[in-house]
């Protein structure tokens, strides 16, 4: 079998460059509330049954590790 793998022929033009469609940066008051939101989800973590026992634990045995 034969792969051709040169240019193609008549060249490709380049695509046109789309627009810069950034997102805007947050403001203070946004910033704070995300903030506040990645907080409440932390503490959930650590109350959840399973998983803040597990993080607890894991806590706990890198501290005793740690002091031996």
């Amino acid at each position: 079998m034969f792969l051709d793998l040169r240019d193609q022929w008549p060249p490709v033009p380049p695509p046109n460059p789309l627009p810069d469609a950034g997102k805007p940066k947050l403001d203070k008051r946004a910033e704070r509330i995300v903030g506040l939101i990645v907080m409440i989800n932390l503490g959930l973590l650590l109350l959840a049954p399973i998983a803040g026992s597990t993080v607890i634990q894991a806590i706990t045995s890198l501290f005793a590790t740690l002091h031996r």
